[in-house]
Protein backbone atom coordinates (compact mmCIF):
# COMPACT_ATOMS: atom_id res chain seq x y z
CA UNK A 1 0.00 0.00 0.00
CA UNK A 2 1.40 3.77 -1.14
CA UNK A 3 -0.58 6.33 0.08
CA UNK A 4 1.04 10.29 0.10
CA UNK A 5 0.22 12.95 2.34
CA UNK A 6 -1.61 15.09 -0.03
CA UNK A 7 -3.80 12.53 -0.20
CA UNK A 8 -4.58 11.95 3.25
CA UNK A 9 -4.40 16.06 3.56
CA UNK A 10 -7.19 15.77 1.00
CA UNK A 11 -9.35 12.79 3.14
CA UNK A 12 -8.63 14.90 6.55
CA UNK A 13 -9.94 18.01 5.51
CA UNK A 14 -13.07 16.91 3.49
CA UNK A 15 -13.58 15.18 6.63
CA UNK A 16 -13.41 18.30 9.01
CA UNK A 17 -15.24 20.22 6.54
CA UNK A 18 -17.60 18.31 5.16
CA UNK A 19 -17.50 18.48 1.41
CA UNK A 20 -15.18 18.78 -1.56
CA UNK A 21 -15.81 22.28 -2.10
CA UNK A 22 -15.15 23.55 1.58
CA UNK A 23 -11.85 21.16 1.43
CA UNK A 24 -10.32 22.57 -2.08
CA UNK A 25 -10.95 26.31 -0.92
CA UNK A 26 -8.86 25.39 2.20
CA UNK A 27 -6.37 23.42 0.59
CA UNK A 28 -6.30 26.28 -2.32
CA UNK A 29 -6.72 22.71 -5.34
CA UNK A 30 -9.35 22.57 -7.36
CA UNK A 31 -11.99 20.12 -6.87
CA UNK A 32 -11.62 17.40 -8.94
CA UNK A 33 -8.01 17.67 -7.67
CA UNK A 34 -9.17 16.69 -4.12
CA UNK A 35 -11.67 14.28 -5.50
CA UNK A 36 -8.92 12.08 -7.67
CA UNK A 37 -6.77 12.03 -3.81
CA UNK A 38 -9.65 10.83 -1.95
CA UNK A 39 -10.52 8.51 -4.92
CA UNK A 40 -6.89 7.45 -5.13
CA UNK A 41 -6.75 6.14 -1.41
CA UNK A 42 -9.62 4.59 -1.72
CA UNK A 43 -8.67 2.39 -4.44
CA UNK A 44 -5.23 1.52 -2.23
CA UNK A 45 -7.10 1.13 0.83
CA UNK A 46 -9.99 -0.73 -0.41
CA UNK A 47 -12.40 0.67 1.22
CA UNK A 48 -15.08 3.71 0.92
CA UNK A 49 -13.89 6.66 3.04
CA UNK A 50 -17.31 8.77 2.25
CA UNK A 51 -21.14 8.47 1.60
CA UNK A 52 -23.14 11.25 0.38
CA UNK A 53 -26.03 12.77 2.69
CA UNK A 54 -28.07 15.84 1.83
CA UNK A 55 -25.53 17.33 -0.31
CA UNK A 56 -22.69 16.60 2.60
CA UNK A 57 -20.39 14.01 2.95
CA UNK A 58 -20.47 11.60 5.95
CA UNK A 59 -17.87 9.74 6.70
CA UNK A 60 -18.12 6.20 7.07
CA UNK A 61 -17.36 4.15 10.14
CA UNK A 62 -14.35 2.40 7.43
CA UNK A 63 -13.77 5.97 6.98
CA UNK A 64 -13.65 6.88 10.72
CA UNK A 65 -11.04 4.42 11.40
CA UNK A 66 -8.88 5.62 8.77
CA UNK A 67 -9.10 9.46 9.68
CA UNK A 68 -7.33 8.55 13.16
CA UNK A 69 -4.75 7.28 11.53
CA UNK A 70 -4.22 9.50 9.06
CA UNK A 71 -4.28 12.64 11.58
CA UNK A 72 -1.83 10.86 13.17
CA UNK A 73 0.40 10.52 9.96
CA UNK A 74 -0.02 14.33 9.28
CA UNK A 75 0.50 15.37 12.83
CA UNK A 76 3.80 13.27 12.44
CA UNK A 77 5.05 15.14 8.75
CA UNK A 78 4.44 18.39 11.01
CA UNK A 79 6.73 16.94 13.63
CA UNK A 80 9.22 15.60 10.84
CA UNK A 81 9.25 19.20 9.12
CA UNK A 82 10.34 20.79 12.21
CA UNK A 83 13.53 18.87 11.85
CA UNK A 84 14.43 20.36 8.99
CA UNK A 85 14.63 24.15 11.26
CA UNK A 86 17.88 22.91 12.47
CA UNK A 87 18.55 26.44 13.53
CA UNK A 88 17.91 27.92 16.71
CA UNK A 89 15.96 31.08 17.18
CA UNK A 90 18.04 33.16 19.49
CA UNK A 91 18.52 36.82 20.38
CA UNK A 92 15.41 39.20 21.38
CA UNK A 93 12.21 39.34 19.59
CA UNK A 94 9.48 41.86 19.74
CA UNK A 95 6.40 40.64 19.76
CA UNK A 96 2.94 42.33 19.66
CA UNK A 97 -0.37 41.04 20.78
CA UNK A 98 -3.60 41.95 21.29
CA UNK A 99 -5.31 41.41 24.94
CA UNK A 100 -7.42 38.47 24.33
CA UNK A 101 -4.19 36.42 22.65
CA UNK A 102 -2.51 37.89 25.69
CA UNK A 103 -5.10 36.21 27.83
CA UNK A 104 -5.75 32.73 26.54
CA UNK A 105 -2.90 32.14 24.26
CA UNK A 106 0.59 33.70 25.04
CA UNK A 107 1.44 31.57 27.86
CA UNK A 108 1.43 28.85 25.59
CA UNK A 109 3.01 30.56 23.18
CA UNK A 110 5.92 31.46 25.73
CA UNK A 111 6.34 27.97 27.48
CA UNK A 112 6.95 26.57 23.61
CA UNK A 113 9.00 29.18 22.74
CA UNK A 114 11.16 28.98 25.75
CA UNK A 115 11.15 25.08 25.19
CA UNK A 116 12.32 24.66 21.86
CA UNK A 117 14.31 27.99 21.61
CA UNK A 118 15.87 28.38 24.97
CA UNK A 119 18.02 31.18 23.78
CA UNK A 120 15.27 33.33 22.63
CA UNK A 121 14.38 36.88 24.92
CA UNK A 122 11.03 38.02 24.13
CA UNK A 123 9.97 41.69 24.36
CA UNK A 124 5.71 41.94 24.73
CA UNK A 125 3.35 44.98 23.59
CA UNK A 126 0.00 44.47 24.10
CA UNK A 127 -2.26 46.34 22.28
CA UNK A 128 -4.90 47.15 19.79
CA UNK A 129 -4.74 45.84 16.07
CA UNK A 130 -4.28 48.88 14.67
CA UNK A 131 -1.69 50.19 17.34
CA UNK A 132 0.55 46.99 16.58
CA UNK A 133 0.44 47.36 12.86
CA UNK A 134 1.60 51.03 13.37
CA UNK A 135 4.52 49.74 15.66
CA UNK A 136 5.70 46.92 12.90
CA UNK A 137 5.04 50.25 10.01
CA UNK A 138 7.61 51.96 12.42
CA UNK A 139 10.26 49.50 13.04
CA UNK A 140 9.23 49.23 16.34
CA UNK A 141 8.08 45.02 16.61
CA UNK A 142 9.72 42.29 14.94
CA UNK A 143 5.87 40.78 14.35
CA UNK A 144 2.33 40.53 16.10
CA UNK A 145 -0.69 38.66 16.75
CA UNK A 146 -4.02 40.33 15.95
CA UNK A 147 -6.98 40.68 14.65
CA UNK A 148 -7.45 42.90 11.45
CA UNK A 149 -5.43 42.61 8.39
CA UNK A 150 -2.66 45.26 7.34
CA UNK A 151 -3.60 46.57 3.76
CA UNK A 152 0.28 48.48 3.58
CA UNK A 153 2.47 47.23 1.26
CA UNK A 154 5.22 46.85 3.16
CA UNK A 155 3.42 44.70 5.76
CA UNK A 156 3.02 41.45 5.12
CA UNK A 157 -0.13 39.49 7.36
CA UNK A 158 -0.61 35.57 7.39
CA UNK A 159 -4.11 34.23 8.39
CA UNK A 160 -3.81 32.06 11.03
CA UNK A 161 -7.18 31.37 12.23
CA UNK A 162 -10.95 32.37 12.89
CA UNK A 163 -12.19 33.76 16.05
CA UNK A 164 -15.54 33.85 17.89
CA UNK A 165 -17.13 37.08 18.97
CA UNK A 166 -20.69 37.02 20.63
CA UNK A 167 -22.74 39.68 22.69
CA UNK A 168 -22.59 38.37 26.48
CA UNK A 169 -24.57 39.25 29.77
CA UNK A 170 -24.49 38.19 33.04
CA UNK A 171 -26.10 35.49 34.36
CA UNK A 172 -29.24 37.24 35.94
CA UNK A 173 -28.64 40.87 33.37
CA UNK A 174 -32.27 41.77 32.66
CA UNK A 175 -31.76 40.68 28.95
CA UNK A 176 -35.47 38.90 27.96
CA UNK A 177 -34.07 35.48 26.86
CA UNK A 178 -34.72 34.85 23.11
CA UNK A 179 -33.75 36.37 20.02
CA UNK A 180 -31.32 39.72 21.04
CA UNK A 181 -31.59 42.17 18.69
CA UNK A 182 -30.00 45.60 17.69
CA UNK A 183 -33.63 47.09 19.01
CA UNK A 184 -32.63 45.58 22.43
CA UNK A 185 -29.59 46.06 22.48
CA UNK A 186 -29.67 49.91 22.26
CA UNK A 187 -32.34 50.27 25.58
CA UNK A 188 -28.96 48.56 27.69
CA UNK A 189 -25.71 49.54 29.04
CA UNK A 190 -23.14 48.32 26.17
CA UNK A 191 -19.45 48.71 27.01
CA UNK A 192 -16.76 48.63 24.03
CA UNK A 193 -13.67 49.34 22.85
CA UNK A 194 -12.69 52.64 21.17
CA UNK A 195 -12.17 52.82 17.90
CA UNK A 196 -10.12 51.88 15.74
CA UNK A 197 -10.96 48.60 16.67
CA UNK A 198 -12.05 45.21 15.44
CA UNK A 199 -15.06 45.01 18.24
CA UNK A 200 -15.86 48.24 17.61
CA UNK A 201 -16.30 47.91 14.15
CA UNK A 202 -18.19 44.43 14.66
CA UNK A 203 -20.33 45.90 17.31
CA UNK A 204 -20.91 49.19 14.97
CA UNK A 205 -21.89 47.46 12.03
CA UNK A 206 -24.11 44.75 13.93
CA UNK A 207 -26.03 47.98 15.15
CA UNK A 208 -26.34 49.79 11.77
CA UNK A 209 -28.07 46.27 10.27
CA UNK A 210 -30.81 47.45 12.26
CA UNK A 211 -31.08 50.83 11.58
CA UNK A 212 -29.25 52.25 14.65
CA UNK A 213 -26.34 54.38 15.36
CA UNK A 214 -25.30 55.45 19.03
CA UNK A 215 -22.45 56.54 20.87
CA UNK A 216 -24.62 56.05 24.12
CA UNK A 217 -21.76 53.46 25.41
CA UNK A 218 -19.35 53.25 27.98
CA UNK A 219 -15.83 52.91 25.81
CA UNK A 220 -12.81 51.25 27.34
CA UNK A 221 -9.30 49.83 26.61
CA UNK A 222 -9.35 46.92 28.72
CA UNK A 223 -10.95 43.97 28.04
CA UNK A 224 -10.25 42.49 31.10
CA UNK A 225 -12.11 45.23 32.74
CA UNK A 226 -14.85 45.58 30.06
CA UNK A 227 -15.10 41.13 31.32
CA UNK A 228 -15.48 42.79 35.11
CA UNK A 229 -17.84 45.28 34.18
CA UNK A 230 -20.08 42.67 32.17
CA UNK A 231 -19.70 40.19 34.82
CA UNK A 232 -20.50 42.56 37.87
CA UNK A 233 -23.99 43.28 35.51
CA UNK A 234 -23.12 46.52 34.90
CA UNK A 235 -23.74 46.63 30.67
CA UNK A 236 -23.49 43.93 28.06
CA UNK A 237 -20.80 43.61 25.67
CA UNK A 238 -19.35 42.32 22.44
CA UNK A 239 -16.16 40.06 23.52
CA UNK A 240 -14.52 37.27 21.94
CA UNK A 241 -15.78 34.10 23.19
CA UNK A 242 -12.04 32.76 23.95
CA UNK A 243 -12.14 34.81 27.27
CA UNK A 244 -15.44 34.02 28.10
CA UNK A 245 -15.41 30.75 28.29
CA UNK A 246 -14.88 29.77 31.74
CA UNK A 247 -17.33 31.85 32.89
CA UNK A 248 -19.99 30.76 30.58
CA UNK A 249 -18.85 26.56 30.78
CA UNK A 250 -19.65 27.93 35.08
CA UNK A 251 -23.26 29.88 34.63
CA UNK A 252 -21.93 33.26 35.61
CA UNK A 253 -22.39 34.47 31.71
CA UNK A 254 -24.78 33.67 28.67
CA UNK A 255 -24.43 34.50 25.62
CA UNK A 256 -27.09 36.08 23.99
CA UNK A 257 -28.72 35.23 20.57
CA UNK A 258 -27.67 37.85 18.33
CA UNK A 259 -29.60 38.10 15.18
CA UNK A 260 -28.28 38.88 13.03
CA UNK A 261 -25.53 36.74 13.84
CA UNK A 262 -21.89 37.87 14.40
CA UNK A 263 -19.48 36.98 11.85
CA UNK A 264 -16.62 35.04 12.73
CA UNK A 265 -13.12 37.43 12.77
CA UNK A 266 -9.94 36.42 10.87
CA UNK A 267 -7.01 36.48 12.70
CA UNK A 268 -3.27 37.55 11.79
CA UNK A 269 0.46 36.97 12.16
CA UNK A 270 1.63 40.17 10.74
CA UNK A 271 5.22 41.64 10.08
CA UNK A 272 7.44 43.36 8.02
CA UNK A 273 7.32 42.34 4.60
CA UNK A 274 11.24 42.21 4.04
CA UNK A 275 11.66 39.73 7.31
CA UNK A 276 9.67 36.75 6.13
CA UNK A 277 12.39 34.04 6.76
CA UNK A 278 12.26 30.50 8.54
CA UNK A 279 12.48 32.53 11.97
CA UNK A 280 9.46 33.99 10.93
CA UNK A 281 7.66 30.54 10.15
CA UNK A 282 8.95 28.54 13.10
CA UNK A 283 7.36 31.33 15.40
CA UNK A 284 3.93 31.36 12.94
CA UNK A 285 3.90 27.68 13.89
CA UNK A 286 4.43 27.99 17.64
CA UNK A 287 1.58 30.79 17.83
CA UNK A 288 -0.98 29.17 15.60
CA UNK A 289 -0.27 25.30 17.22
CA UNK A 290 -0.83 26.65 20.37
CA UNK A 291 -3.83 29.01 20.08
CA UNK A 292 -5.51 25.90 18.47
CA UNK A 293 -4.71 23.95 21.43
CA UNK A 294 -5.79 26.52 23.50
CA UNK A 295 -9.30 26.50 21.52
CA UNK A 296 -8.54 30.16 20.48
CA UNK A 297 -9.60 29.58 17.12
CA UNK A 298 -13.35 28.38 15.36
CA UNK A 299 -13.23 25.26 13.80
CA UNK A 300 -12.80 25.55 10.00
CA UNK A 301 -16.39 23.84 9.67
CA UNK A 302 -17.86 26.46 11.96
CA UNK A 303 -15.97 29.12 10.12
CA UNK A 304 -17.64 27.43 6.50
CA UNK A 305 -21.13 27.06 8.16
CA UNK A 306 -20.88 30.90 8.67
CA UNK A 307 -19.52 31.95 5.49
CA UNK A 308 -16.23 33.49 6.71
CA UNK A 309 -14.32 31.77 4.51
CA UNK A 310 -15.74 33.15 1.23
CA UNK A 311 -15.58 36.43 3.20
CA UNK A 312 -11.57 36.08 3.68
CA UNK A 313 -9.86 38.42 1.89
CA UNK A 314 -6.52 38.04 -0.25
CA UNK A 315 -3.46 38.24 1.98
CA UNK A 316 -0.68 41.05 1.57
CA UNK A 317 2.32 38.94 -0.11
CA UNK A 318 0.85 35.81 0.06
CA UNK A 319 -1.31 33.12 -2.25
CA UNK A 320 -5.02 33.83 -1.63
CA UNK A 321 -6.92 31.89 0.92
CA UNK A 322 -6.25 30.47 4.02
CA UNK A 323 -3.40 28.55 5.45
CA UNK A 324 -3.51 25.72 5.76
CA UNK A 325 -3.34 23.65 9.12
CA UNK A 326 -2.36 20.43 7.77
Amino acid sequence: MRFTLSQLQAFACTARLGTVHAAAKHLSLTQPAVSNRIRELEDQMSIKLFERHNQRLQVTQAGRNALVYAERVLASAQEMARLDLTDSISGLIRIGVDESCAIVGMPHILRDLKETHPSVRVDLKVGGGAELLEKINHGELDMALHTGRSDQANVTSLFLGWTEHQWVAARDAAVLPGVFTPEQAITHRIVCNPPPSTLNDSMAKWLKSGGFETEEFSRCNSLSLMLSLVLSDHAIAVLPVSIVREHLASGAMRVLDSQPALPAVAYYLSFPAHHHSATTARLRDIAQRNLALTRFFLPDVRAAEQGALDALPPLVGQPEGPVSTI
